[in-house]
């Protein structure tokens, strides 16, 4: 496949509590005063280029933004809209952390780790040498190493949950991805394992595994357990799931939503549904979020 590729653009900044709520609802692209963008965005202006790229990188859609440039956008823009404005709820990070990976077509760091590597527990050096070799098979071009190091380390102060109990300060808790404790920093390396990962509530799951199903298996009324499980831009690959947290998973989907069922056709166990195009995506996102009030 054709990728593009995007290591930087992030000043090494981390996604930030409340920039996207910002972003929504200040961001100007076509605004050249810079000036104007720090005190809208009450930021520094080391910042500015960061926020733009987080609400690119997620998928935002700001309200000034009347840009004829084609870009990414996900419902994160309909969530703060209707839903959790600030993005403070555990489904919201989670719905946060799928709209930002499985657009893995544009290439961070990030990116290519959710959906491409393996590795659940590697250093620094591991990971910068295992996705350049992975460049080098996918005929991309390698940026420079410093460029990758910092996209590596913005990767990691916005996942990387510290397991040292004593460690204090901003970069301990700094992003909202964070919270969600898909990888471990270990001091010298990090754990990242599939697991079951049984905060995810059932809801929420289900939107993702809809909006990956009718985006690459639109006419299809099955979608094998492998695919939900392993292949780029599936909800099992970018949630790092085990078989014991999918099959799980899709017991409860198929609970949840009666249009769904288990089916065993020539011994590849698979997930039905009759009509995937007509289950609504806004409805399965309201309904999150009706659930928690």
């Amino acid at each position: 496949m054709d990728f593009s590729i995007r290591f930087s653009g992030h000043e090494t900044f981390a996604l930030r509590y409340g920039w996207l709520n910002k972003a929504y609802k200040f961001l100007n692209y076509n605004e050249k005063n810079e000036e104007s963008l720090v005190v809208d965005l009450g930021v520094g202006k080391n910042m500015v280029n960061s926020i733009k790229y987080w609400a690119e990188i997620t998928g935002l859609k700001p309200l000034n933004d009347t840009s004829v440039k084609q870009r990414y956008f996900s419902d994160v823009t309909q969530i703060i809209e209707h839903f959790d404005p600030y993005l403070e709820k555990p489904e919201s990070n989670w719905l946060l952390h799928y709209f930002i990976q499985k657009n893995y077509a544009e290439l961070t760091f990030a990116r290519w780790y959710f959906n491409f590597s393996n590795s659940q527990y590697f250093t620094k050096e591991n990971l910068l040498n295992e996705l350049s070799d992975w460049l080098l098979t996918e005929n991309q071009k390698i940026p420079a190493t410093a460029t990758l190091q910092k996209d590596f380390d913005c990767f990691i102060l916005c996942y990387a949950k510290k397991s040292n109990k004593k460690f204090k300060g901003e970069d301990s808790f700094v992003s909202p991805l964070n919270e969600l404790k898909l990888i471990y920093d270990a001091g010298n390396s990090y754990a990242a394992d599939f697991s079951e990962h049984k905060d995810i509530k059932s809801g929420v799951f289900l939107y993702c595994l809809v909006d990956f199903w009718k985006t690459y298996f639109p006419d299809s009324s099955t979608i094998s357990v492998d695919s939900i499980l392993s292949m780029p831009g599936s909800p099992g690959r970018l949630f790092r799931f085990n078989n014991f947290g999918i099959d799980s998973y899709l017991n409860q989907c198929a609970n949840l939503d009666k249009r769904f069922y288990w089916s065993d056709s020539k011994g590849i166990r698979s997930l039905a549904c009759d009509d995937i195009r007509q289950v609504n995506l806004d409805s399965l996102l309201k309904n999150i979020y009706s659930e928690m009030n």
